[in-house]
This record gives C-alpha cells, structure tokens and sequence, in this order.
C-alpha cells in the first residue's frame, strides 16, 4: 500500500539521549572504579566497536561490514557494522519472518504483530517474540527505551511523522534497515529486493552461508517456473486488486514487486500506472483473465480461503459482471504474501503461475 512519505529534517544530536551520565570526579581508588563503570556504561552507547564475548572467531572475522541502504527519500546511505546486531526491532513482519528462517530468533529484541497468521515454519518462533504494543510503528520515544542497536522497517517509517530520519538514529550508534521492496522510486525485481535483502543480511549477521543458499534456491525455483511459461503463447492478463470497502478499491501498478512477480508467472500485468485509489468504474474499465485479489486474514491465525475470496468478490454488486470474478478466476493472496517482500515471495510467483497455467506448471 502506497504512504505518502515527509522527508524527515536533519537534526544534529551531539550526545545519544540513551546515555545520560553525571561525571564525577572521586579521588583516590574510587576513581578508577568509576572510570571502570564509566567505560562499561558507554561500550553500550554508539556504533559498536567489537564483536559480541561469544562471537566466534569466524564471526568476528567477518567485521566490520559496510552495507548500503536507504533514508526515507530513498537516498543511498552507508553504515558500518561492527558486530551482528543483537538487539533488533522490527516495524515490517516480513523482515521478522525473514530473520526467524535464518535461526535469527535471539537477535530480535522486538517485533510488529504480524499482518495475519505467521508462514508455519517460523509460527512457534513468531509467538515467543516480544511484540509491540503498536500496530504499525512506535513512537521514538517507546523505541528509545528499549535501547535497540538496529531498527528494521518500511521505508516510511523513517519519516518525520513517525521514527524520523535514519540519520538521528545513526548518530545514537543505532543501525536502520529499510526493506528495499517498500522503495517505490525503482522498479521492483527480484534482484533488487528479495535477492539483495538476502545478501544484506547475511552480511550483516554473518549467516552468509544461509543466505546464499536460500539465494540460489529461489533462482532455481524461479527459473523453473520461467522455463515452464516460456512457450506459452497469449498471456493471461491480471488484474491485482484490494478492496477497500465503501466502493472503493486499491489497483496495484508496476511500482509493486507483484507486478514483477506476475511477470515471472508467464502473465500480464495490467491496471499499470493508474492511481492506487479507484472507484468501481475504473476497476471495470479493465476485463482481465484473473484478479490476483489482495485479501485480508480473518485473523492472526486464520487467512480468507481462496472460496471465500471468490465468494467475497461475488457479493459486491458494482463488480458482479467482471468476466474474471464469473469465471472464478480469483487468486487469493493475502496482504502479508504480497507486501512481503522476503520469504513469501517465491511461494507466491508459483502460486501464480500454477493458477494462470495449470496445465504447464505443477
């Protein structure tokens, strides 16, 4: 879903708020205690400077790690890692599911509730996590107090209106990590969110062996169902659709990854650069083949089956006549698959293909 990003001002902050001390100046053997505790006391403020005591040496080998992401503006910015961060928080369920299939789990101080019901290998790990009180996002302030050393999160969650620039946290010695499929100012691919998001984090937490193989499992997945389609001749046309309610709809153009994804699933993406809120006579100016149709979970345990997102569509009477929701042609795919970004993706693309091509892709 598309937010209206502010870029956030730049504001200097010359001591981390997260250590406030009182110098004092003891005499005699108190002052080497209290510079002893002192020293302790600021090893916690600013960007780490060593590996954690049970880092292996492998791991600290792998240190430091220089990774380039992203402010809100979507400007390329650097930071350095020391060590594997060990007290994350996360504010994008995906990059939590991610982490949780890597064996991640201690490092996550944090997390969102998910947006509906968790994938099922990572489930039992999800339930035990420290959630959030907010829904979406906290405010500084309840970040601050849980004094993590790297936030994970959409790219508008680092804007003024919420966490604030990327750089504010910088200068605390907190890490940022914008999940590069909530960029919307390049055309999303599978290298350049899903693939690089991977890479990213291997670095950054030295599980570099996880996350390559993970990396040429999906290549591989991916190129099997591209191999499948390829002699397909007349695309099916898609339509990606969400129902707001009240006769309104969101259509999903080509600056979504699921654009790229239908693509990869031998279709054709249609509904292209339109706006993302559209009233029932926009959705009907287009007749595709399917609708990949955006639903929401029932709960944080059960999604809308795919009879029910068919059944959903069929009993809004300004959409009755579509030939794609006649036919039944509806792929369901919840809110959390398509905005995942990470490990739900590749399910996803042969979901997709295997609806639209049944009898070429198993």
């Amino acid at each position: 879903m598309k937010y209206m990003r502010l870029i956030a001002p730049y504001r200097k902050m010359r001591l981390p708020a997260a250590c406030p001390f009182l110098i004092i100046q003891p005499a005699g053997m108190l002052s080497i205690l209290f510079l002893f505790i002192f020293s302790l006391a600021l090893a916690g403020c600013g960007q780490p400077s060593a590996p954690p005591p049970a880092a292996t040496a492998a791991h600290s080998a792998a240190f430091p790690v220089t990774i380039t992401n992203y402010d809100t503006a979507e400007n390329p910015l650097t930071y350095t890692y020391y060590r594997s961060p060990l007290r994350v928080t996360i504010t994008h369920p995906g990059a939590t599911e991610l982490l949780l299939e890597l064996g991640l789990e201690n490092h996550v101080l944090a997390t969102v509730a998910p947006y509906g019901p968790p994938l099922r290998t990572v489930a039992e790990k999800y339930s035990r996590l420290a959630i959030m009180p907010a829904r979406y996002a906290p405010t500084p302030e309840e970040l601050l107090k849980m004094q993590p050393d790297m936030i994970i999160g959409w790219a508008h969650h680092f804007s003024d209106g919420s966490l604030g620039d990327v750089r504010t946290w910088h200068e605390r010695g907190i890490a940022t990590f914008i999940m590069p499929s909530s960029l919307v100012k390049t055309k999303p691919t599978l290298d350049n969110t899903v693939y690089s998001l991977l890479a990213d984090i291997g670095r950054i937490f030295a599980v570099e062996d996880k996350t390559t193989r993970l990396i040429k499992d999906y290549q591989a997945r991916i190129a099997r169902v591209e191999q499948s389609v390829r002699g397909i001749a007349g695309k099916k046309t898609v339509m990606v659709l969400q129902d707001q309610g009240n006769g309104q709809f969101i259509l999903y153009d080509n600056s979504y990854l699921i654009s790229t994804m239908i693509t990869l699933a031998g279709g054709k993406h249609i509904a292209d650069n339109v706006l993302s809120a559209a009233g029932a006579e926009t959705v009907l100016a287009y007749d595709p083949d399917f609708i990949i149709f955006v639903s929401f979970s029932k709960s944080s345990t059960e999604e809308l089956t795919d009879a029910e997102a068919v059944a959903h569509l069929r009993q809004l009477d300004e959409l009755t006549n579509m030939r794609a929701i006649l036919s039944g042609s509806i792929i369901n795919l919840p809110f959390f698959t398509v905005n995942n970004g990470g490990v739900r993706t590749v399910d996803a693309v042969e979901k997709i293909a295997r609806r639209l091509y049944p009898e070429a892709v198993n």
